[in-house]
């Protein structure tokens, strides 16, 4: 629109520099004069339309802007058949005159009547009714809250995961976050101790660059406090209205720190209605050159955690793996509502009619009493 805008003021800036070098402009030329100064006021104002609702609005009577042909009909009319708008005195001195125009004669002769056209186009907006609109989406009555509970330990550095554990969890649970559009979704991180990253939230975006913030470090890395990074996450679930309230907790490890007993977290998180997904990412030991050389990975206790609280346990030997993990979780977990959003509006004419009224004044002012013209 900008473009636009720029484009018609230099027409309209060209034209003006012609009329001042004919001293008799043709009809045809006055015509196009009009019609020039009409689409730079009509992209003057939708321009000023784009920057004050920065693309959030809407007219009320949209069918009224056809109206806006008036001032440009009425400019160019006066161009055509000024003869008929304009008075006439029979003066014996004609060569008096013959010098042609200057600016003075040209803003005598177009200012007071662009000044018009404006004023009739303004309120012509005003009479469409512009309104801004807010829309808003509801945060969910029954849908699912998810809660992402990630292994931030040492070990999630190793390779047997391409590049490595650490990396193939997070863009999973990315492609996860971006699957669960109608759901609130938080995450917690643990490893010697355990961290809230981000609240329940709809905000998706905000949960996937704090995924990829995430670093290996972001909480001292020696150790692994399953039960510490559960209890934080069901403390946080607690209180939610949810229909559904699910913890996937991923980790590469035994619980070896902290001062929560897993499983006493397993039965409280059961308490609350909260079903835990429990996910172990490590390939088997002596698998493969870049694996342990024993097991890392507390299969019983992750696995009573699932069954205490109904979910489900897994095991991922390769991202190829957790893909599937994490795709099959996305088909248990469905959700069956539908997405609201909450419209407002405001109405924006006031602005527009007392700007009209303005221009209109200001033409009266300038034809009647500072532009002055004989007869």
């Amino acid at each position: 629109m900008l473009t636009l805008f720029l484009i018609s003021c230099g027409a309209l800036i060209a034209v003006l520099l012609s009329s001042l070098l004919i001293k008799t402009p043709a009809k045809w030329f006055r015509a196009l004069l009009a019609g020039v100064a009409a689409c730079t006021v009509f992209f003057l104002i939708a321009l000023f339309l784009q920057r004050v609702f920065k693309g959030i609005a809407d007219f009320v009577n949209p069918w009224a802007l056809l109206l806006v042909i008036l001032p440009a009909g009425l400019l160019i009319a006066k161009t055509l058949w000024k003869q008929s708008f304009t008075p006439r005195l029979v003066y014996s001195r004609t060569a008096v005159l013959a010098g042609g125009k200057n600016l003075r004669a040209a803003l005598t002769e177009w200012l007071p009547n662009l000044l018009y056209a404006l004023a009739l186009t303004l309120l012509v907006v005003a009479l469409a009714r512009p309104v801004s609109v807010d829309r808003t989406i509801l945060p969910p009555t029954e849908g699912i809250d998810i809660i992402l509970l990630m292994d931030v330990s040492a070990s999630m550095q190793r390779q047997d995961f391409y590049p490595n554990r650490f990396t193939a969890a997070i863009r999973t649970a990315d492609n996860f976050v971006q699957k669960r559009l109608n759901d609130r979704i938080g995450l917690v991180v643990f490893s010697r101790a355990a961290m809230l990253q981000a609240p329940l939230t709809l905000d998706h975006e905000a949960i996937r660059e704090l995924l990829g913030a995430l670093y290996l470090g972001i909480i001292d890395p020696n150790y692994t406090a399953i039960g510490d990074g559960l209890g934080v996450a069901t403390a946080h679930l607690k209180d939610s209205q949810a229909k559904s309230k699910v913890i996937i907790l991923l980790t590469d490890g035994a619980n070896n720190a902290g001062s929560i007993d897993p499983r006493l977290a397993a039965k409280a998180a059961q308490a609350y209605g909260i079903k835990v997904y429990t996910v172990a990412t490590a390939s088997p030991p002596g698998s493969g050159i870049f694996s342990s050389n024993e097991e890392e990975i507390d299969e019983s206790l992750l696995l009573e955690i699932a069954n205490e609280t109904g979910g489900k346990f897994y095991r991922a030997k390769n991202e190829m793996e957790l893909s599937k993990i994490y795709n099959t979780i996305n088909e248990l977990e469905k959700t069956e509502f539908a997405q609201s959003i909450q419209t407002s509006q405001s109405d924006f004419y006031l602005p527009f009619v007392l700007a009209g009224l303005l221009c209109l004044g200001l033409g009266i002012l300038l034809e009647k009493l500072i532009l002055i013209r004989v007869p």
